[in-house]
C-alpha cells in the first residue's frame, strides 16, 4: 500500500506540474514581443512559470480553479540586438532621409492588463483537460509628425483567445515524470477594433498589436520533464504553436516556440522560490492588413506596429518566482520577468518588465 501510495502522489504531482505548465505564467502573460500582445492565451499555456502544486496533489481532487492578474510594460525599440531611441526611429523631415527604419508615427510605451481565468479537470491520474479564458486591456502612447497627433493614445479591451489543452503522462517514475500535450485556439478574441488613429478622421482598425486574438485556429504542442529531489524540484520544458489558415484580415501571426529551464527550492514550508530561464522565437508576421496601409510610394508603413515585417524574433528572459501556499488546498504566487537578450525584428518595441500574480484551489 505505501508503495501505491507514493506512485499515486507521484503521478498527481506531475499532474499539477503540467497545470502549472499549461496554465500558469511568468512568461505566462510575458509576451515578449509585441505580436504576443495578440494571442496571449497562446503564450500563456505554454510559456509559464514551471512550479510545484504539491499541496493541491489529493487523488480525489479532480477541478482545478485559479485566477491571475498580470501587467506588462513595453518600450525601448531594438534593431536586431541593437537598441535604438525614439529619435532614431521618429521621421524627421527635411533633417534626414525616409527609410525603411523611420516612421512618421511611433509607439513610445505598449502597457497591458490581463485577467485570466483557468479550469483544469483530471480525466484520469494521467489525463487532464484544461481551459483558459484571458480578459485584456491595451494602452498605447504615440509620438508623431502629424499635425493635431504629435502625443496621442489608442486602447482596446475585450476577451482574447480561448484555448483548450488536452495532456497526457508519457513516462513516470517515483521521482520523475514526462507529459506531452496538444490544444487547440479558439479565435475568440475580436481582430476588427478601431481608434481614432493618424492615418485619416475618425475611427479606423488599430494595429496588430492592438488586436485581441490572433483570429485563426492554432494549434499549441508541448513537452516537459520534471525531476523531484530532496529539497529541489527542477525540470524542462518546450512549446511550439502552429498557425493555420488565414485570417478575416488577410493575416496570419507568426509560429513561434521555446525551450526553457528552472528550479525551484521546497526546504521550506511556508515559501518556494524559484528561477528559470527560456530561450523563445517567433516568426513574423504572413500576409497584411490592407487598411493599415497609407498611399506613400515605398513607405506604405506610417508606423512599425503596422509594419507585418517588423514583428518576431529571438528573446531569453529570466523570471524570479515565490510561491506561497495558504489555507486548505490554496496558493498563491508571484513571479517577475525581465529579457536578458533581445535580437528582434525591427524596429520593434521591447518588453520592459512583467509581472504577474495567481490565486487557486482544488475540489
Amino acid at each position: 500500500m505505501e508503495f501505491k501510495t507514493l506512485i499515486q502522489q507521484s503521478i498527481n504531482r506531475a499532474g499539477i506540474f503540467v497545470a502549472s505548465v499549461i496554465l500558469f505564467s511568468t512568461a505566462a502573460f510575458a509576451q515578449k514581443v509585441p505580436t504576443d500582445l495578440l494571442d496571449l492565451s497562446i503564450e500563456e499555456l505554454f510559456n509559464a512559470n514551471v512550479i510545484t502544486d504539491s499541496e493541491r496533489a489529493i487523488s480525489d481532487n479532480r477541478w482545478h480553479v485559479s485566477y491571475a492578474y498580470a501587467i506588462s510594460d513595453y518600450d525601448e525599440y531594438y534593431i536586431g540586438s541593437s537598441s535604438v531611441s525614439y529619435d532614431d526611429v521618429l521621421f524627421s523631415p527635411g533633417l534626414e532621409p525616409r527609410t525603411q527604419n523611420n516612421y512618421p508615427v511611433v509607439p513610445t510605451e505598449i502597457k497591458q492588463e490581463v485577467h485570466a481565468l483557468r479550469v483544469a479537470y483530471d480525466l484520469t491520474d494521467a489525463m487532464t483537460v484544461r481551459a483558459q479564458l484571458p480578459m485584456v486591456k491595451q494602452s498605447t502612447d504615440h509620438i508623431s509628425i502629424v499635425p493635431g497627433y504629435d502625443a496621442f493614445n489608442i486602447s482596446s479591451d475585450g476577451v482574447g483567445d480561448l484555448v483548450v489543452v488536452f495532456d497526457r503522462t508519457m513516462s513516470q517514475s517515483l521521482n520523475s515524470v514526462w507529459k506531452a500535450g496538444l490544444g487547440v485556439s479558439v479565435p475568440t478574441g475580436s481582430i476588427d477594433e478601431e481608434g481614432d488613429t493618424p492615418r485619416a478622421p475618425g475611427d479606423q482598425q488599430l494595429p496588430y498589436t492592438m488586436q485581441l486574438g490572433s483570429g485563426t485556429w492554432d494549434f499549441p504542442m508541448f513537452l516537459s520533464f520534471r525531476k523531484y529531489e530532496a529539497r529541489w524540484d527542477w525540470g524542462l520544458d518546450a512549446s511550439f504553436a502552429l498557425r493555420t489558415g488565414i485570417n478575416d484580415r488577410d493575416y496570419r501571426l507568426g509560429n513561434k516556440a521555446s525551450v526553457g529551464g528552472w528550479v525551484m527550492w521546497n526546504g521550506f514550508s511556508a515559501v518556494k522560490p524559484g528561477i528559470r530561464l527560456d530561450y523563445r522565437w517567433r516568426g513574423d508576421i504572413h500576409g497584411e492588413d490592407a487598411s493599415l496601409r497609407v498611399p506613400v510610394p515605398g513607405f506604405p508603413y506610417p508606423a512599425p506596429v503596422t509594419n507585418p515585417n517588423a514583428f518576431g524574433g529571438e528573446q531569453v528572459d529570466v523570471t524570479g518566482f515565490l510561491r506561497v501556499p495558504f489555507a486548505d488546498k490554496w496558493y498563491a504566487e508571484v513571479s517577475y520577468a525581465r529579457p536578458v537578450f533581445l535580437d528582434l525584428n525591427g524596429p520593434q518595441s521591447s518588453e520592459k518588465y512583467h509581472f504577474s500574480i495567481e490565486i487557486g484551489t482544488s475540489f
